[in-house]
């Protein structure tokens, strides 16, 4: 099981019923990935060499695509003019991974194009590297309320404008009056009467325009004709007084309407009547009782966002085979640039103008200052993915660095995605780094609820330019199987950088499923044992324990915490207000957890917990070592795990930080934090530093190599002693090695 690869043309029909299942289960089948509308674009639009790819599993057909060669070990998606969305009809987006490898010929890399987010498989799960960059800023309109309400909330120039035009109309001549052709027998002479006026505009100057005797005209009046016959086409016509003024061709599912093409006489433009259709149409949207969604699938102007309801980014995505040929396709991008750059002379941020949509802020005060809403990022969703995290690492932390900035890409008020960093200088080597230190065990980029990551990279570009064509950039610690690290990584390869990954921490964690009981039944037997003694030997000499959630008597338990930490191992630390402000921002929200242990009213250990939505964190532990025969952390880690458990019915207890051995006996599992260190190739010491990282690279896989052949010959060896009794049998482990990846 696995891919067939078939002759697109020949094989499209025999699949056609397979295909269309496949959108109704995937897409709610939508018109442009319906075979009845990928047929003709095939029969019409095709030059024989498109592959219909099938993916087979033993439970039936989980995915198809139409591919094509593009050059040399280059495949890309079928996407003639005609379609502004392509179908990737694919149960999960990891399949994409077999594919390059089972179409014809040593693929290296797969390009599709107008791929629509929402009716796509999550192309950020995939596991080899891709570039994601913006093919068109699409709109739609949901007819939701009345139509009145929703023309109330458009622009006053807009409702103004319509206005104006529909007095202007009657004036002349009479109230603008809408028609709707449906009927199958009635398509091809609406499709005459359409390409007419397009072929008497602008279109039909430079070639492009529908007629009845030409390959577009053939095509559009095919799929109208296949869609009528099931009430799922309708061509839009407009007359003002005795002239067609504009037309619209639409197609329809149960849930949508597309816009395929538009129309109109220019002769009548004073009258602005491919809006006044508009304006008809949605009207009778919200009149029918069955509304549809509106989509434009188009590269939205300023104008046409006016009348939108919400808006979506039709992507591209390039995917490579692998990071070793998504770095040979970004070096000789780079090196291309270079060259085109040394002939004109000039750098190369001066090829490049910023993007408009981006706006930077040296920090959250000056971020708040600009109107925005800060609302969806406020800690009361979540700790360090909020504002409130990065004030308070910019107040107490970065005060005085000059470097500290935030790019903002936003909808009005609205900020859909932030990019916390620094801008560092160490000598000549120009940094860009991500907003975080050792107080941060998780970083990411904001992103709204509306927010694209696609957006990420126009904000790494600016940030790049900012610091004067940046050398290197830095983020970490990252989840590397989230959105967020995935997108950053497609940013900078879309930026032309040369990403690699680096290993950070280890992060123990536990997923609590139960009770109390339930939890230290899981556990070994000698915790088990160790809790016993431990808490019935402290409880013994006095010992009692707390948790402090509130703000009341704050200060006090500040001051408790500060004098364990300074009587523990733990070094200072050197941003002593960091803490106490973190406490007091925790008590306030409710997240607070500051657990103390007291031999005889004398406190002896401490520990702070943040209660983060349905997730508890051990973010700082301390201990007076004077008290270490009682195991006072011991005693008051299990005090506040039944308290987490019981009391705030945690789903998730986090130890952040760190692969000390002890977290595993009370932790059920472990997950990894990885960074990303890019260099910019198209600076001289940007490239200078990737030249060195690629070799320390190949130098490590050389020496794991020699590890590893060394270590299978040491086996072999050791195993023909043992079987031939010269030494004792013993058992040893092999050594893991570094974990890198390019």
């Amino acid at each position: 099981m696995g891919w067939e690869i078939h002759g697109a043309k020949a094989a499209f029909a025999e699949f056609a019923e397979d295909w269309d299942r496949l959108n109704a289960r995937l897409c709610g089948r939508h018109p442009f990935f319906d075979s009845r509308f990928v047929g003709p674009l095939l029969d019409h639009f095709g030059d024989g060499r498109e592959r219909l790819c099938i993916h087979r599993t033993v439970d039936g057909i989980s995915g198809a695509l139409i591919l094509g060669p593009s050059g040399l070990g280059k495949w890309s998606s079928f996407c003639p003019s005609q379609v502004q969305a392509i179908p990737v009809l694919l149960e999960e987006a990891c399949l994409l991974e077999t594919l390059l490898a089972a179409l014809p010929g040593l693929g290296w890399t797969l390009e599709l194009y107008a791929v629509d987010p929402r009716y796509a498989p999550d192309f950020w799960r995939l596991s080899v590297p891709q570039i994601v960059i913006a093919h068109a800023c699409s709109i739609g309109i949901e007819p939701t309320g009345e139509f009145t309400a929703y023309w109330r909330e458009r622009p006053k120039n807009l409702a103004k404008n319509i206005g104006r035009y529909f007095r202007r109309a009657e004036t002349e001549f009479s109230a603008p009056c809408l028609s709707t052709v449906v009927n199958p027998d009635d398509m091809d002479a609406a499709i005459t009467r359409y390409g007419v006026l397009e072929t008497s505009g602008w279109k039909g100057r430079a070639g492009t325009a529908i007629a009845s005797d030409n390959e577009q005209g053939v095509f559009y009046s095919a799929v109208l004709l296949r869609f009528a016959l099931t009430g799922q086409a309708a061509i839009y016509e407009l007359h003002i007084g005795s002239h067609l003024a504009s037309s619209r061709l639409v197609l329809s599912n149960d849930r949508m309407i597309i816009i395929l093409k538009t129309a109109y006489d220019e002769t009548l433009a004073r009258f602005a009547p491919g809006r006044l259709l508009l304006f008809r149409l949605i009207e009778e949207q919200f009149a029918l009782p069955s509304r549809k969604t509106i989509d434009f699938y188009t590269n939205a102007t300023r104008d046409q966002k006016e009348w939108s309801t919400f808006g979506y980014t039709i992507r591209s995505h390039q995917i490579f085979r692998s990071p070793l040929y998504a770095a040979v396709f970004s070096l000789l991008k780079a090196f291309r640039q270079n060259f085109r750059d040394f002939k004109t002379s000039r750098r190369a941020s001066s090829l490049d103008p910023l993007p408009v949509s981006v706006n930077r802020y040296e920090s959250i005060e000056a971020l708040t200052a600009g109107q925005y809403d800060l609302g969806e990022f406020s800690a009361n969703q979540s700790l360090e993915a909020s504002v409130d995290w990065l004030e308070l690492l910019e107040k107490q932390v970065y005060a005085d660095d000059p470097g500290v900035r935030y790019y903002v890409v936003a909808e009005r008020q609205f900020p859909q995605v932030i990019l916390p960093v620094r801008l560092t200088k160490k000598g000549p080597v120009r940094s860009i780094e991500s907003l975080s230190n050792y107080y941060t065990s998780l970083y990411a980029p904001l992103v709204g609820h509306d927010g694209d990551l696609v957006d990420l990279k126009d904000l790494l570009a600016t940030a790049g330019q900012d610091h004067g064509d940046a050398h290197v950039m830095r983020f970490t610690p990252m989840d590397p199987d989230s959105s967020t690290y995935k997108a950053l990584l497609s940013g900078l390869r879309a930026n032309d950088w040369i990403p690699f990954q680096f290993f950070a921490f280890g992060n123990w964690f536990l997923k609590v499923d139960g009770t109390w009981q339930d939890y230290l039944k899981k556990r070994s037997a000698n915790l088990r044992s160790s809790i016993r003694r431990r808490c019935k030997a402290f409880a013994a000499d006095g010992g009692t324990l707390d948790i402090v959630t509130t703000l009341e008597q704050i200060e006090e338990a500040i001051v408790d915490f500060q004098g364990i930490y300074a009587a523990s191992w733990k070094k200072p630390e050197p941003y002593p207000e960091f803490v106490p402000s973190l406490i007091r921002q925790l008590a306030a929200r409710g997240m607070l957890r500051l657990g103390f242990a007291r031999l005889n009213k004398r406190t002896i250990a401490a520990q702070l917990w943040i209660v983060d939505r349905n997730k508890a964190s051990i973010y700082k532990v301390a201990y007076d070592e004077a008290f270490a025969s009682y195991a006072p952390g011991t005693v008051l880690t299990v005090y506040l795990m039944q308290h987490v458990i019981e009391q705030d019915h945690v789903a998730e207890v986090d130890f952040l930080i760190g692969d000390d051995g002890y977290k595993a006996t009370w932790m059920s599992d472990r997950r990894e934090r990885w960074g990303i260190v890019a260099y910019n190739p198209r600076t001289i010491i940007g490239f200078a530093l990737l030249v060195n990282e690629l070799t320390r690279v190949a130098v490590k896989a050389v020496v794991k190599r020699i590890r590893r052949t060394l270590w299978q010959v040491l086996s072999i060896s050791r195993r023909q002693e043992v079987r031939s009794g010269s030494v004792k049998r013993t058992v040893s482990h092999r050594p893991s090695g570094d974990k890198y990846t390019g």
